[in-house]
């Protein structure tokens, strides 16, 4: 089967290799699209994601497939279950002289039957990070709505964990698809004002369609003073940048009793607090985020039409195309991109 396959840092080719074979409690996948995480995928290529240093490696982990064939013991999917987070090679381990960077970006992936583990009495994957967000797709979702909503999931999971942000003032960092979705998730939830902060006009426009009563492009003016002048400090700050001088941008901003959520930290990100800067009286929180938790719940926000994919799928190609969307993607060109196999039916 063909898979993108990052021979050394630096270097990402397609390549063929073997295609997996399903366990008795594994199910075959046929990968129909992978989304391209901007920062996973990308840290990986580069070198520098600080929790995979093995190559080569199997690229991708936003993949939504089709069920094709089961083992023995699988009871909760069957053959044409879309599924979520197929990956070629399990993560944590090897095949064939090529090591796990999850694997989505193949013709073919697994997914582990994780109840029927449990019920047969091994209870090895009940935690365990890829099996647990391997699930079904609600009736009626499509690929492309699946690719959309795992990512859109990661930071639902991970507002829930904040404090309520209803009838709060929030502003926001970031204008990815991580900043704007979060900025989305605080204003359905009641927030009494959405403030967006980026460098793009183009990304404002969007946060502004979107979710945004106000986006400021930090490089116009003076963005502290004008997110003062609108709120009188925020309640609630999202650093979904990814930078460590962000939380001091939060806190020049905030109001006393406020928040400042980090949204993604390396492991050894460090942070120098200006507490000069502050009100005094600020909390800051670091959560993971749990997808498998609130892909249901976005799933059923679609189905509803109050959130919409495509306000922030603005790429697809076919995968033989890897090399010009990857570079669309490193170039920020990308807001939410994904890769797409062909559906050649059965295995």
């Amino acid at each position: 089967m063909k898979a993108l396959v990052v021979a050394q840092p630096g270097k990402l080719e397609m390549r063929e290799i073997p295609r997996p074979e399903p366990g008795p409690f594994e199910a075959l996948v046929r990968i129909l699209a992978c989304g391209i995480c901007s920062t996973t995928d990308r840290e990986i290529i580069k070198g520098t994601q600080p929790y995979h240093h093995a190559y080569p490696a199997l690229l991708g982990h936003e993949a939504i497939g089709k069920v094709v064939e089961v083992g023995a013991n699988v009871r909760h999917f069957k053959p044409g279950d879309l599924v979520t987070r197929p990956c070629a090679i399990w993560p944590g381990t090897s095949a064939d002289g090529l090591a796990s960077g999850w694997g989505g970006f193949a013709e073919f992936g697994i997914v582990r039957d994780r109840r029927a583990l449990r019920e047969a009495g091994d209870f090895s994957m009940d935690n365990d990070y890829t099996a647990r967000r391997q699930n079904r797709l609600p009736e009626g979702m499509d690929v492309e709505q699946a690719v959309v909503g795992i990512a859109l999931a990661e930071t639902a999971s991970w507002l829930w964990q904040m404090p309520p942000v209803g009838g709060r003032k929030v502003c926001v960092a970031g204008t990815g698809i991580a900043g704007l979705s979060i900025g989305l998730w605080c204003k359905l939830a009641g927030a009494e004002s959405v403030i967006v902060l980026g460098r793009r006009d183009e990304r404002l426009e969007i946060a502004r369609r979107i979710c945004a009563d106000h986006a400021i492009n930090v490089r116009a003016g003076d963005w502290r003073k004008e997110v003062e002048a609108l709120t009188g400090g925020v309640d609630f700050f999202a650093e979904a940048i990814g930078q460590a001088d962000q939380v001091n941008a939060g806190l020049s901003v905030m109001a006393s009793g406020g928040t400042i959520g980090i949204y993604g930290a390396a492991p050894d990100q460090s942070y120098h607090l200006n507490w000069g800067k502050s009100p005094g009286n600020a909390a800051i929180r670091l959560v993971p985020a749990e997808e498998h938790l609130a892909f249901p719940w976005v799933a059923e926000m679609i189905r509803r039409g109050v959130v919409r994919p495509g306000d922030f799928l603005t790429h697809q190609w076919p995968v033989e195309e890897f090399a010009t969307a990857f570079a669309a993607v490193a170039a920020g060109d990308v807001l939410k991109g994904l890769l797409k196999f062909p559906d050649a039916g059965p295995a």
